[in-house]
């Protein structure tokens, strides 16, 4: 006799498939929540960019320039500028405890030891030394928050809008951020310091320092900043990344047609959207030189070679 006709067998199925309902619906509920709370705690950040002309300041491109985002490393731009108002390349400065807990790439500091600023500017622009950041910031003002509150007064003489500084090293903290419009302001204030320049596009250098019981270190560090030497005219600038900041990059690249500078953040593969926005920029600035001069003198254009009218 078939199943379907017999109510008992019927009913012993149909119990059986809602004790299986029972055991796995719940599962299966709370995969669902967990992926979203996953999905939540990885979510991507918001790409963010700006393309700046340098010497005009006209922005050429721009994608959420004034959205809030964490920066990274590339707050070692300011960092610098912030230093150099209180400390010389050729002070000599004591490391102290803000080195032990940084994390990130390190330079391999610790208390006691005595290391150059020069040096120090080396491995944080190079290398991007968050503990190299944290002994300049304590040198430079003689405390983390000390240094902060320095940054954000220096951010108000450059006009930022919408940054705060909370650390020198661009670690994650959700009262540390900026825009890549503001971004942009830090950069070409650096650009016009050519003693910090001369760091950032440096590819590789030695660094070196002194121990509490007198035994020097050095080692040979290397630019982290890709774009050096293969794109054309790049005089670097800062790297950064960090979860919550994605990949993040402040380029500085001169050439005949004229000198950009892009700030870059919450990418998920800074050189390929660097190097593109950048020939776009040039070819931008290529196309709108060629129309000026075709404005002041009509007949260059149709003395072209291969213009036809």
């Amino acid at each position: 006799m078939s199943s379907h006709r017999n109510p008992k067998v019927f009913l012993i199925i149909l119990g059986f498939i809602l004790i299986l309902g029972f055991i796995f619906l719940p599962m299966i509920g709370y995969s669902a929540a967990e992926d979203r709370t996953i999905q939540a705690e990885t979510a991507l950040p918001n790409k963010s960019y700006i393309l700046r002309e340098v010497k005009s300041k006209e922005t050429l491109l721009a994608e959420n320039e004034n959205l809030r985002s964490a920066p990274a490393s590339t707050t070692k731009l300011l960092t610098g500028l912030v230093a150099l108002d209180y400390v010389s390349e050729n002070d000599l400065i004591e490391v102290g405890n803000e080195v032990n807990a940084i994390e990130g790439s390190r330079l391999g500091l610790k208390a006691g030891d005595k290391i150059f600023v020069r040096d120090l500017l080396t491995a944080m622009y190079l290398m991007s030394a968050n503990d190299a950041a944290a002994a300049l910031a304590v040198g430079a003002k003689g405390s983390i928050p000390e240094f902060a509150r320095a940054m954000n007064e220096y951010a108000k003489r450059l006009s930022l809008d919408d940054s705060n500084f909370v650390n020198p090293h661009g670690l994650p903290d959700p009262n540390h951020y900026t825009t890549a419009s503001d971004l942009s302001k830090i950069a070409l204030a650096f650009i016009q310091n050519q003693q910090l320049l001369n760091y950032a596009k440096t590819k590789d250098s030695k660094v070196t320092w002194m121990d509490y019981k007198g035994r020097t270190h050095s080692t040979i560090i290397h630019n982290t900043n890709q774009l050096l030497g293969i794109y054309p005219g790049n005089q670097g600038l800062k790297t950064g990344t960090t979860q919550e900041a994605g990949q993040c990059l402040v380029s500085y690249t001169t050439g005949p047609d004229g000198d950009l500078l892009l700030v870059l953040l919450g990418s998920q593969q800074r050189y390929t959207d660097a190097v593109k926005l950048i020939d776009q920029g040039y070819a931008g600035l290529r196309t709108q030189a060629a129309l000026m001069r075709s404005a002041a003198d009509p007949m260059s254009m149709i003395n072209s070679p291969g213009f036809i009218p």
